[in-house]
């Protein structure tokens, strides 16, 4: 009996819970996990043609260096000499440059022992395209139209002459940007050629070049 009068002693003693008490408040939502950046909002700037990396707007670049021509077709073609490439472009995507090149060498041959030093020349005025494969390395191509004059060489005549062709042409380079000083940058890159005339006119290079962007 006094084991039960103490147990409704306590039970009364308890705190009873009130109906209009505050409840706890229940934990903060988790935030909702951020998405990824929309690839296709970050190529969109790209049909306006302008580029948030270093190159922007219109560019400039020229190369020096040596150059080896070989022609088919036309006599004594072959020869060695000096080449210079000159390109204006407009940066189309962070990767690609709209080109219009310049491109011309001039090389020295002999017809034969005791003959003068001649000197060939080949020019080719090319549209096309420079694609950046990484950070520093990229690939150009371009196509367009060549003129290749050719001095003191074996005519179909027997006799040698001069002669000079004009027929469409092809460009492919291949070039690594090695240093970059703010707007400038210096790139080592080599070239191959290819001119339609009488027959057919190729020409190697390698070049040193500055590109202003």
């Amino acid at each position: 009996m006094i084991a039960r009068l103490v147990a409704v002693a306590g039970l009364a003693a308890a705190p009873v819970a009130r109906a209009d008490a505050p409840r706890p408040a229940p934990p903060p939502a988790a935030a909702p996990a951020s998405e990824p950046p929309d690839s296709a909002a970050e190529e969109a700037g790209d049909a306006t043609l302008d580029s948030t990396a270093n190159r922007t707007g219109m560019t400039f670049a020229v190369a020096l260096g040596g150059s080896l021509v070989a022609g088919f077709g036309i006599e004594d073609s072959v020869g060695r000499g000096g080449a210079v490439s000159l390109r204006l472009g407009r940066v189309a995507t962070p990767r690609t440059v709209i080109t219009f090149e310049l491109d011309g060498s001039a090389v020295l041959h002999k017809q034969a022992m005791g003959t003068p030093t001649e000197t060939n020349s080949n020019i080719d005025v090319l549209a096309g395209a420079q694609y950046y494969v990484g950070p520093s390395l990229w690939l150009r191509a371009g196509a367009g139209i060549g003129v290749y004059e050719a001095r003191g060489v074996l005519l179909d005549t027997g006799k040698p002459g001069d002669r000079t062709t004009v027929g469409p042409a092809a460009l492919g380079a291949l070039g690594i940007d090695v240093a970059r000083f703010k707007w400038a940058v210096l790139d080592i890159e080599v070239g191959t050629s290819v001119m339609i005339n009488s027959g057919l006119l190729f020409g190697s290079s390698l070049k040193l070049g500055l590109a202003f962007d």
